[in-house]
């Protein structure tokens, strides 16, 4: 079995390091206090927390997930939070009870599936879901917390909820959130400006609500043994040198490390018991090559200035407002650069880290250093 695991949530036995930052999650939670995760997309954030869940649970915790990536409006919000907290409650039939008097917009039903599983379903009693309505559901797991049975709440991709209706959503569950004895949330996303926007801007409902928390790449050294152990496990030799350059072939993302390693396992344990930079390089170019027409669309659908702008940060993504930088790659005035980089971060192709710029997928960055070539 491939023993690299990329595209979902990655548990036990695939789930590598991040201890530090577990431990901190973990005992944040637990003092009573609410948490923000910041990290750029594939940083296997989602999978940190998940696995942050399993460890709470074990203590005594409930936890109940909800992703605003599936929450398109304000009727979804409470259908999919409705399941997912009726869902995490042991007494199915009084949680419904509990839920039906004290939510009154809405019907939850219970059902079966064939192997027993149960499913909730939510009929709406009001034509338009009014405020009321979703304050009872933002407010369900407080009536069904207590002091034997904590809950803590995670909700991902939350700077999506800026979908449903901006600040006055904001302001709403805001207002509730900062009432709740016995609940504790956990935020985190991808797109970190807007995250960080939502809880340091003190004009936003979310300011300074939370302690935060940055995820970061994995720890570099650690990564190379990792690398070098589980392709030993199949009989594969990996250098620390070329551990090293598969690493920097992925931009040291942790999602992109698990699938370049992923694809070069499914080709080395048929034809090589040995990988050197070739093999790397050759399954690298796979990748793009499997993926150019997706490439090609983002490409396409940017903007003239916007891929001008790519090709100068795939060479380099430092100090890219000076007069030097603007010079070197033929740029405009520093206005119209950061126009094109808002349009560029807000669309998940680039990603601020410090003083530099990056791409999120490092694949896209060879592409576009390809179409330069």
């Amino acid at each position: 079995m491939n023993p690299f695991k990329y595209g979902t949530v990655v548990e036990e036995p695939f789930f590598f390091d991040r201890q530090d930052e577990l431990k901190q999650i973990i005992e944040t939670l637990k003092g009573g206090n609410n948490l923000v995760i910041y990290a750029p997309r594939r940083y296997g954030k989602t999978s940190l927390v998940i696995k942050a869940m399993h460890e709470l649970e074990k203590d005594g915790y409930r936890c109940i997930y909800l992703d605003f990536m599936t929450v398109y409006s304000r009727e979804s919000f409470i259908e999919t939070y409705s399941k997912a907290i009726l869902s995490r409650q042991s007494q199915w039939k009084k949680a419904i009870k509990t839920f039906s008097d004290f939510v009154k917009g809405i019907k939850p039903s219970l059902s079966f599936d064939s192997e027993g599983n149960p499913e909730f379903s939510i009929d709406f009693m009001e034509n338009k879901v009014s405020d009321l309505t979703i304050e009872s559901v933002i407010d369900m797991p407080e009536k069904l917390a207590d002091h034997q049975h904590p809950i803590i709440i995670t909700m991902d991709e939350f700077q999506d909820i800026q979908k449903l209706n901006g600040k006055n959503f904001e302001d709403l569950l805001r207002s509730k959130i900062q009432h709740h004895k016995h609940l504790n949330y956990l935020f985190l996303g991808s797109k970190t400006h807007l995250l960080n926007d939502m809880f340091s801007n003190k004009n936003r409902p979310f300011y300074n609500s939370a302690l935060t928390m940055n995820i970061g790449p994995l720890p570099y050294q650690e990564t190379i043994e990792y690398l070098i152990g589980h392709f030993s496990d199949s009989d594969i030799m990996l250098s620390e040198a070329n551990a090293a350059h598969l690493i920097d072939m992925a931009g040291n993302i942790p999602y992109y490390i698990q699938f370049l390693a992923s694809v070069i396992w499914q080709d080395a344990v048929n034809t090589s018991t040995t990988i050197d930079s070739e093999l790397i390089d050759r399954n690298a170019d796979k990748i793009l090559e499997l993926k150019q027409d997706y490439y090609f669309e983002l490409f396409d659908r940017c903007t003239i200035y916007q891929k001008k702008l790519l090709r100068a940060l795939a060479i380099s993504g430092q100090n890219i407002y000076s007069n030097d930088y603007a010079r070197e790659f033929r740029l405009s005035t520093p206005s119209t650069t950061q126009k094109a980089m808002n349009g560029l971060i807000n669309n998940g192709l680039i990603d601020k880290q410090g003083n530099q710029y990056l791409f999120n997928d490092p694949f896209f960055k060879r592409y576009i250093l390809c179409l330069s070539a």
